[in-house]
Parts: C-alpha cells; structure tokens; sequence
C-alpha cells in the first residue's frame, strides 16, 4: 500500500510540475510575442512548422520512408529530416517533396 502512494504522489507531483511549466511557458510566450521583432520570427517559425507538419503526415500517409522520399528527391535522409523539422523549406522543395509522395501543392490564403 505504501508503493501506491509512492506512486499516486509522484504522479501528483509530475503533473504539478507539468502545469506549473505551462503557465510559465504561456506566460512567457506573451512577454515574447510583445515584442513585434520577435512575434514577427515566432509567426515564421509557426508557418514553417504547419508546412513541417503536413509534409510528415503526406509522406506517411504515402507509406513511404525518409530514405526513399530523399531518393526521389535526389538528397539525403537527414536533409529530409531537417525539411520535416521546419528547416530549409522553399516553394520548390514543398512542391517537389508533395510529388514524390504522389500529392499536390495548394496554398490557400485565408
């Protein structure tokens, strides 16, 4: 019975910790947004990591690997990676890795 509550009180504790860094983290990311230079790189960084995203979803989506999208793309797998992780992304990459996973590239302003 004792390991049990070991056990509930650390649970406890690591969701206290876990709220405690949210709120700490929102509070933050207001002080940041604040700023226009930095709200500005913020909204760039979250464009990059939607388009991230949805690159990552297509490609398993296609039942393919990085290694085999990277060899129609003719690069390697940790260029992939880094595309898959926001980085290095252009017009032409999105458009040519959407064709390799045998989709196509709509951009719709909303």
């Amino acid at each position: 019975m004792k390991k049990e509550n070991t056990v509930k009180e650390d649970v406890k504790n690591i969701i206290s910790n876990f709220d405690k860094l949210y709120s700490e983290r929102q509070e933050n990311r207001k002080k940041l947004l604040s700023n226009p230079k930095a709200r500005r790189v913020y909204n760039e960084t979250d464009i990059a990591m939607q388009v991230a995203k949805a690159l990552s979803k297509a490609r398993q989506e296609s039942h393919l690997t990085q290694t085999e999208i990277a060899r129609k793309l003719h690069t390697t797998q940790s260029s992939l990676a880094r595309i898959e992780n926001g980085q290095n992304i252009t017009l032409n990459t999105l458009a040519a890795f959407a064709a390799a996973c045998g989709k196509a590239v709509r951009i719709q302003l909303v």
